[in-house]
């Protein structure tokens, strides 16, 4: 099957059930490239995203399949598309958090678009390790801190969170202190 740019590709994507159909029938080809090409360049970073909040991967790939639906059938009406994609994964996340009776445990997974093979064995400790340190972080600093690994300033993360920047600033100030602090135990050990 051979596709030619972006347009081609969120058609085949529709086409296999991965995007809705626009639902009044107006979508253009320029709309299915700009999702095309936001889908290809931001998913990846928000499963990341979910997972630096404490998601197990597989949940962190499923939310974030599932915000990215949402924001197809929105496209048009979604000013930032980024940060709404966060902060709707991020509040399905809580959700999926509550529901759960148990703590939920990683699965072994295959390999997949969204959840590569680890290139080598220590990469792939160095990020389990990350995820550990940051795991044990109360949610409002790992989601805190999740936002700034991603590149927003506290002033962007108020306003996406309905928080004060001041409140931002002291949960990341917080999240680095406790993180370090447990950096600085285990090199003790």
């Amino acid at each position: 099957m051979s596709e030619t740019g972006p347009e081609g590709e969120a058609a085949s994507a529709a086409s296999l059930g991965h995007l809705p159909a626009p639902a009044d029938g107006s979508g253009t080809g320029a709309r299915h490239g700009e999702f095309a090409y936001f889908y290809r360049t931001c998913l990846r970073r928000l499963v990341a995203f979910l997972m630096w909040q404490g998601a197990p991967a597989a949940l962190a790939a499923d939310l974030a399949q599932d915000t990215m639906v949402k924001a197809y059938e929105r496209w048009d009406r979604i000013q930032s598309p980024e940060a709404w994609c966060r902060r709707v994964a991020s509040r399905e996340l809580v959700r999926a958090f509550s529901q759960v009776e148990d703590s939920i445990e990683e699965l072994a997974l295959e390999p997949t678009s969204l959840l590569p093979a680890p290139g080598n064995a220590a990469e792939w400790e160095g990020e389990q390790e990350i995820l550990r340190l940051l795991g044990g972080l109360p949610a409002r600093q790992r989601q805190v801190l999740a936002w700034t690994l991603d590149g927003y300033t506290p002033t962007e993360i108020a306003a996406e969170l309905g928080m004060r920047p001041a409140a931002v600033r002291a949960s990341l100030f917080k999240a680095r202190l406790a993180v370090s602090s447990r950096m600085t135990d285990r090199e003790g050990e």
